[in-house]
């Protein structure tokens, strides 16, 4: 009995260490914005709001295009926490916020094009919904 439990054991660590698929930001979005770069940092980084309510960890890409766009973007721990975070997060000009069963998503742009900005928003809207 006690071999079982030990191995029980053994395999929910191993599945709780192995983390899902980072997100696949697209090379180009809406034929107007193309990726700069992408960097992923530790959960302990990102934002006090983010830390308290849960994060595993988080991405910071940067669009080029008619003006610049940065989309921050959360692994949730919790799919509640997002609507938590969305509405607990503080307004801003140019910025806009949402969320999935998995991500919390913040984009903040700099860019007079606001179709565009519309277009690079509804692009990611769709395909982050679509990663689960």
């Amino acid at each position: 009995m006690r071999r079982w439990s030990c191995i029980t054991i053994v395999l929910l660590l191993s599945a709780c260490k192995q983390g899902a698929a980072p997100p696949v930001f697209p090379k180009s979005v809406s034929d107007a914005w193309r990726l700069k770069n992408s960097q992923s940092f530790p959960a302990g980084t990102a934002p006090e709001l983010v830390r308290k309510i849960g994060t595993r960890g988080w991405w910071r890409t940067v669009y080029d295009g008619p003006g610049s766009a940065t989309v921050d973007m959360y692994e949730l721990t919790a799919t509640p926490g997002g609507l938590e975070m969305v509405q607990r997060w503080r307004p801003a000009a140019d910025t806009v916020v949402w969320y999935t069963p998995r991500y919390f998503v913040v984009v903040k742009w700099q860019s007079a094009d606001r179709a565009a900005v519309g277009a690079l928003i509804r692009s990611l809207e769709k395909q982050f919904q679509e990663q689960k």
